[in-house]
């Protein structure tokens, strides 16, 4: 199965293809529309050939669709049809949980995306959850402003991973988990992982694009109990 992956961030949307290794992208921000992406989509992907599509999108998903517009995005995300736009059909997940179920190899793990903003989820025993621990306080500030983006330019390189170094053994331990997986674009900034800690890769969005829809259940059916996404 042909699957077009597009992970859709904060500032650039990414298009991966299970067929081809290159990816390709544009960039997003607060005039981004499903209506505009579908057209940037079509016109930078347009030799590409495709039988379905997994989008990763930064809100909450449920059911297999969104139920707020992204924060950092324009408006319109809630009940658009992607199906109808995309012309094929489309399977959402939050994105830190689709890169979250690309990187997974078992037990229990917490994903922690580092870009924008601070991405998150959880995996174990075929449950999965997309988190919000960015809104989690730490010195008075939640961490998706300390350890995202605007975090790293008002730390600095060298306070911003010490903070890292700080934060992410205590969301491991509170979490339960057995490893922890960092994405985003921002793991190339840290020099060294804590334990237990490894790096993921953007490409791990297109195995969890295949997983989604190749091991998983369709998630708008409310009777599959396989797998449980939230």
């Amino acid at each position: 199965m042909n699957v077009l992956v597009v992970d859709v961030g904060g500032t650039s949307v990414k298009l991966w293809h299970t067929a081809h290794e290159e990816h390709r992208k544009f960039s997003s921000g607060k005039t981004l529309t499903p209506e505009k992406m579908l057209t940037e989509i079509k016109e930078l992907a347009h030799d590409w050939n495709w039988e379905c599509v997994a989008l990763g999108l930064p809100c909450r998903v449920s059911g297999g669709r969104p139920v707020e517009d992204p924060t950092n995005l324009g408006p319109g995300w809630v009940g658009f049809n992607f199906a109808a736009g995309f012309g094929q059909p489309v399977r959402i997940m939050n994105d830190a949980a689709l890169q979250a179920l690309g990187s997974y190899n078992g037990g229990r793990m917490l994903f922690l995306g580092l870009g924008t903003a601070v991405g998150s989820a959880y995996i174990a025993h075929q449950i999965i959850i997309s988190l919000d621990l960015g809104r989690l306080q730490y010195d008075g500030k939640p961490l998706f402003e300390l350890l995202g983006d605007a975090g790293f330019e008002e730390l600095g390189p060298k306070k911003w991973q010490s903070l890292v170094q700080e934060v992410i053994p205590g969301l491991k331990s509170a979490m339960m988990v057995a490893y922890v997986v960092l994405g985003g674009g921002s793991i190339k900034k840290i020099d060294e992982l804590p334990d237990a800690v490894r790096r993921g890769h953007n490409r791990t969005v297109v195995e969890g694009g295949r997983k989604l829809w190749e091991e998983l259940p369709d998630p708008t059916d409310k009777h599959e109990e396989v797998w449980k996404i939230f």
